[in-house]
């Protein structure tokens, strides 16, 4: 199987992180769920996530070391769900890998992870299920973050209605390669 040759700066991934570009920390965070948000509205550019997007919203976050952070509320549709109406075990560790991989935003600069790098591993543990209707916050932080390999975690809990979290529902550990290219030196 042959395949044609494209121009990175073209993919739509690329374009899509390039318009981030003029953002920093948390705002380049919300501008990512608000564009992504948006596609949804358009069926040409339906993809994976546009089904996930729009009932993602930051709660919480923290820039400070040793361990930035957002915490996530997603609110789990039908249209996420199995046979037995539970948030799909696919769907939750789609969930994971975005939601865990946007606080890098928040130490982002060019030449470190600008581009939030590609995943190497991304282990989901399964610990309750998640009903259909179910809120959760989903907790992500970066555990380490060096200039080629960064490992980031996160817990997803039931939102109880008083805003404190409820049980714990699954937990991920993710880790992820830069893809970055060299930062121009000064």
């Amino acid at each position: 199987m042959s395949r044609t040759p494209r121009n990175k700066s073209s993919l739509p991934g690329v374009v899509f992180l390039d318009k981030l570009m003029q953002y920093e920390g948390i705002k380049k965070v919300e501008a990512f769920l608000e564009i992504a948000s948006e596609a949804y509205k358009d069926p040409e550019k339906h993809e994976w996530m546009t089904t996930i997007m729009p009932h993602l919203s930051i709660v919480s976050h923290s820039s400070s070391p040793p361990h930035p952070n957002i915490v996530f509320r997603f609110d789990v549709q039908p249209v996420h769900s199995n046979g037995l109406g539970n948030l799909h075990g696919g769907c939750a560790a789609t969930i994971f890998d975005a939601c865990t991989t946007l606080p890098l935003h928040l130490i982002s600069k060019p030449g470190f992870w600008q581009y939030t790098g590609v995943s190497r591993t991304l282990n989901v543990t399964y610990l309750r299920p998640i009903p259909v209707g179910t809120a959760v916050n989903i907790k992500c932080e970066v555990l380490h973050a060096g200039r080629s390999l960064c490992a980031l975690r996160g817990e997803m809990r039931a939102a109880a209605k008083d805003g404190r979290d409820g049980p714990l529902l699954a937990v991920c550990e993710h880790g992820k390669a830069s893809t970055d290219p060299p930062a121009e030196k000064l």
